[in-house]
């Protein structure tokens, strides 16, 4: 996804995508209860800007998720999405090979790079937080990393 700027382009599509749906359910969901420093973990504002520095918005619909879950799909879904900083310390090598840095095109990896507490803080939310369906929680998980999943095959199979 990021040999060159028209596939790392396609990256930034599919993750807002999918990450406006998650993030916009959680935040439906009152995760700043949870998480009070959420402001500080989302990353949708700095996708919008890193793919506007890349030649403007999103050319497919990106719907926000308005419906809340409970507590076992927050913390699932935290989990995934907070997992995901663990990564991006690699994409954000690969995107500087391609021109990205903190003031264009990868504010949203060096975002998540510069906090990487906040997996500390997860584990310690998720053995503090009860939750009483477990199974629930565990569904939540797979069922965030099928959005991510189904959002990037939906762009990486079409011209975007």
């Amino acid at each position: 996804m990021f040999e060159a700027l028209p596939s790392y382009r396609k990256y930034l599509i599919a993750t807002l995508a999918s990450r406006v749906r998650l993030e916009s359910m959680l935040e439906a969901s009152g995760v700043e209860a949870l998480v009070p420093d959420w402001a500080q973990r989302r990353i949708v504002p700095q996708l919008l800007e890193d793919l506007h520095d890349l030649g403007g918005g999103a050319p497919m619909p990106v719907e926000a998720t308005r419906n809340p879950v409970d507590m076992a799909a927050i913390v699932g879904t935290l989990y995934v999405l907070e997992g995901s900083g663990l990564g991006a310390t690699i994409l954000l090598k690969q995107a500087v090979k391609l021109g990205m840095s903190e003031t264009f095109g990868a504010r949203h990896l060096v975002r998540q790079v510069s906090n990487q507490r906040s997996w500390r803080d997860m584990l310690q939310t998720i053995e503090t937080t009860p939750v009483s369906d477990e199974d629930g929680c565990d569904l939540a998980a797979v069922t965030a990393f099928a959005v991510f999943e189904s959002d990037y095959r939906k762009v990486f199979a079409n011209d975007l």
